[in-house]
């Protein structure tokens, strides 16, 4: 894995129009929810250590709240291209009780701001945080709407990984 690989705006719009094909065809395959795990990372690099630290920990977070839940696990897949890590959990619950517990992950875990646990339904369509009357997701910075932030560059992509790689730091330092 390299920090060095750049990515460009095409090579990502690619990748999430791959990723939706592939949703798709599990939701069609197992009519159950899945949930569609990436980092949240920002800049042209997306397989950095600190993004690797980040993925590795959610999928074990998601499989432990699984077990814990009882929730059956039909179905996982990894996918490690260049444009960033990606994991597919194919569950036997129902879609609101499986964002509920993503979620939980999401605000509860030490990392969980940078999990990007997304939830389709059997219908195809991704469950909101707000459905389960959750606001939406806050900037790693400020206190502003986190798309909005985004949108208006309200942060420099250095900031923003700065932040990201105290997060980690801090992480393992209390897991150590």
């Amino acid at each position: 894995m390299t920090a060095t690989q750049l990515i460009t705006l095409e090579q990502l719009l690619e990748a999430r129009e791959f990723r939706a094909a592939h949703q798709k065809e599990l939701i069609e395959k197992y009519r159950l929810p899945l949930v569609s795990f990436t980092v949240n990372m920002p800049g042209e690099s997306k397989k950095t250590p600190d993004s690797s630290i980040i993925f590795r920990e959610g999928c074990n977070a998601l499989v432990k709240k699984l077990k814990e839940t009882e929730c059956g696990l039909e179905y996982y897949d990894s996918k490690n291209p260049d444009t960033g890590f990606e994991s597919f959990f194919v569950v036997k619950t129902d879609e609101r009780s499986l964002k509920a517990l993503m979620l939980k992950i999401e605000n509860e875990h030490p990392l969980g701001r940078l999990f990007d646990l997304d939830v389709i339904g059997v219908d195809g369509r991704p469950i909101s945080r707000e459905t389960l009357g959750n606001s939406k997701r806050k900037c790693l910075l400020c206190e502003q709407d986190a798309h909005i932030c985004a949108r208006n560059r309200g942060h420099t992509v250095e900031t923003l990984i700065e932040k990201i790689h105290s997060m980690v730091d801090s992480y393992i330092k209390i897991i150590s």
